[in-house]
């Protein structure tokens, strides 16, 4: 157990006596010193827990003066005063003292208030040391965030780096991949005029098929390029009628829906169906979702289309159809580019919902696929509309 070093500071001798044989009673080391000076210079060259003051002329003298030094000024300090000098109480707080203690002495009254004050001491300074410590430790974790924020923020501006690489790549890509496009498609087109066999015009029939899917995915891959670079700033922006919108894109299929028998069952209970958007790329969004419902429909089935005015000011549209429905394994990478891993290379091109997402996230909406019962998906469509 730490042993408590007070001072005593007197200006009579004779009347520190009681007071010291109390202290030392109690287990407490205890020096005297004659006179403020001499105490304070006792309190500069040794260190003590708690200092007493006895009565005398310079009393709060020597308090002002021991409060006044910085190294000391959270020593406690109690004034020994007799009663009939309780009327300067407020002196002794003005000088700073910390309490007092009257004459005659009562050892239960003494040993508690310097039990207070030993506590409120070394509470204080636990408090200061944990508040260092913890000041250390924030600043040790403030420098530990700005510096992981730093390589955050690097790490950012490469993957930001890597990703307009990889789309100027895939632009560069799909140029190449154009160009002879456009080379075997004109060449085709020249060859289409001749007669020929059966087996060969099958062959033609193949590869024109073939050729064109390619041109469509080439197309693809630039126009969601061009929206991984650019967002918003790829669109061209002016004020549209939603369900005008959807229309053309239901009449630019319907040659083939009628060629497989599906009928469309296209409702419209929307009140206010004016957006602002690009019309070439939410057509773009539409076909794709619809050539999504076409290619998975059985033969003369129907496909569901519903447009609403949803929450928050949304236009809704809802395509439904009765296929097969989203695997586990696409539902959980649907909007990946090429995710569509089980439709077979000249079916799907893996990236018709994938450019539908770019696509309404450049306009502040976005989309929802799942499954509906007992079979089939649908695919949801929100898009801020324009009041």
């Amino acid at each position: 157990m730490k042993k408590f070093n007070v001072l005593i500071i007197v200006h009579n001798p004779a009347n520190s006596s009681t007071l010291q044989e109390i202290l030392i009673a109690n287990d407490y080391m205890v020096k005297t010193a004659v006179g403020g000076k001499a105490g304070v210079a006792a309190l500069t060259e040794e260190s003590f827990d708690l200092v007493f003051v006895d009565e005398g002329m310079d009393s709060f003298a020597t308090c002002q003066l021991i409060k006044s030094k910085s190294e000391l000024n959270g020593t406690p300090v109690l004034l020994v005063i007799g009663r009939e000098d309780l009327v300067f109480v407020k002196d002794i707080f003005e000088s700073g003292g910390d309490d007092y203690i009257l004459r005659p002495l009562i050892w239960s009254e003494l040993l508690m208030k310097v039990r207070i004050h030993l506590e409120l001491k070394y509470s204080r300074k636990m408090a200061r040391n944990m508040n260092q410590i913890l000041e250390k430790k924030v600043a040790q974790r403030t420098f530990e965030l700005e510096d992981s924020l730093k390589r955050l923020g690097q790490a950012k501006k490469e993957l930001e780096i890597l990703e307009i690489a990889k789309s100027e790549f895939l632009n560069l890509i799909s140029h190449e991949i154009r160009t002879p496009l456009n080379g075997i498609l004109g060449s085709m087109a020249l060859i289409g005029r001749y007669n020929f066999s059966e087996e060969v015009n099958r062959y033609f029939s193949l590869l024109d098929t073939s050729v064109k899917r390619l041109e469509k995915f080439s197309n693809t891959i630039l126009e969601a390029s061009n929206l991984r670079i650019k967002g918003e700033k790829a669109l061209k922006i002016i004020e549209l009628d939603l369900n005008n919108v959807v229309q053309t894109a239901l009449d630019q299929c319907i040659d083939k829906f009628q060629l497989k028998g599906l009928v469309v069952d296209l409702q419209n209970s929307s009140t206010n169906s004016m957006i602002k958007g690009d019309h070439q790329y939410l057509l773009k969004c539409f076909n794709a979702v619809l050539d999504n419902a076409f290619k998975y429909s059985p033969k003369g089935d129907k496909i569901e289309i519903r447009i609403s005015n949803g929450p928050d000011e949304y236009l809704n549209i809802t395509i439904a159809d009765r296929g097969k429905g989203f695997s586990k394994g696409s539902l959980d990478n649907i909007y990946h580019a090429l995710s569509n891993l089980e439709a077979h290379f000249d079916q799907n091109t893996g990236m018709g919902l994938h450019l539908a997402k770019l696509i309404l996230d450049a306009h502040s909406g976005y989309i929802k696929v799942g499954n509906r019962q007992p079979t089939g998906a649908v695919i949801e469509i929100s898009i801020p509309s324009r009041h």
